[in-house]
């Protein structure tokens, strides 16, 4: 395919769950506020990871229109338990989609989602060291990165920020790589060195990409507002004392929908780089 015209990355709509495995990644991608989340998340929690058995306990209580998507704050396979969390959630009913760059998963992890489909099943590729962890692509690496691309998985797509790390570039056809859209300052927590933030909107606004619906689960229990939501401000309940009912009835999601229909007070999305001026938002 002609890289002049790359590939866009396809995230379908609807109600969405993210799943958070673990407090702090290891990728160290420059363009990700991880720290921020890992320093805010430890003042509230000493759950590092996320158990399997508290997965289950929230994941009972999410309903089966809902999508399960393991991604999150930190790369999911950091937690042992997060293939067995993909197939209890697929086995629920639940649409799995998948968003990681590989770094934990082993082979015995790949066979065993090979047998599942996905809603899409996302690479985040290593660049060549400008923002990202290169020293994590090692040969078990690229032995993996092998295996996916000969497993002809059909939902997956890789994603690739700046230029793709040399030896993933002799493995990844060229064709089915997806150019990443312009850095973003994720709600303005990313370091203002790399990339500034915008100014903060005010009035009635929406989110472009309905993010309000695509929540985050967090290793304790918590629940945030979506996946820019690093820092924790707004945190909606906590699915493991919460209905998924009750965290969209609640006053603190209440009061997120009224400060987008242009109440005064505090909203993250005022920041954010996908949320556009409306007139009204239902």
């Amino acid at each position: 395919m002609d890289e002049s015209h790359p590939r866009k990355l396809y995230i379908p709509g609807g109600r969405v769950l993210e799943v958070t495995t673990t407090t702090g990644c290891i990728v160290g991608c420059a363009y990700c506020p991880q720290d921020k989340f890992a320093a805010r998340q430890r003042t509230v929690s000493d759950v590092k990871h996320l158990s399997f058995e508290d997965f289950q306990r929230c994941l009972a209580r999410v309903p089966r229109a809902a999508d399960i998507s393991f991604s999150g704050y930190s790369e999911p396979w950091q937690n042992r338990n997060c293939t067995k969390m993909v197939e209890l959630a697929y086995a629920r009913g639940h649409a799995v989609r998948i968003f990681t760059t590989l770094v934990g998963m082993n082979q015995r992890d790949l066979r065993r989602l090979r047998a599942l489909r996905f809603r899409v099943f996302v690479v985040h590729v290593f660049d060549d060291g400008e923002y990202m962890n290169s020293r994590l692509v090692r040969k078990k690496y690229l032995d993996l990165i092998r295996q996916l691309v000969d497993a002809d998985i059909p939902s997956i797509q890789f994603l690739v920020l700046g230029e793709v790390f040399p030896d993933l570039a002799e493995i990844i056809p060229a064709g089915t790589l997806v150019r990443s859209s312009p850095l973003i300052s994720t709600a303005g927590s990313v370091d203002r060195k790399l990339v500034e933030s915008q100014q903060p909107l005010t009035g009635a606004l929406t989110c472009t990409e309905a993010r309000q619906y695509r929540n985050v689960l967090l290793p304790n229990g918590d629940v945030t507002l979506c996946c820019m939501d690093f820092e924790r401000r707004h945190v909606l309940g906590n699915l493991l004392h919460d209905s998924y009912q009750d965290i969209f009835e609640g006053a603190i999601f209440s009061k997120i929908v009224d400060r987008m229909n242009g109440m005064s007070g505090f909203l993250l999305c005022r920041m954010c780089e996908r949320a556009e001026p409306k007139q009204q938002v239902h």
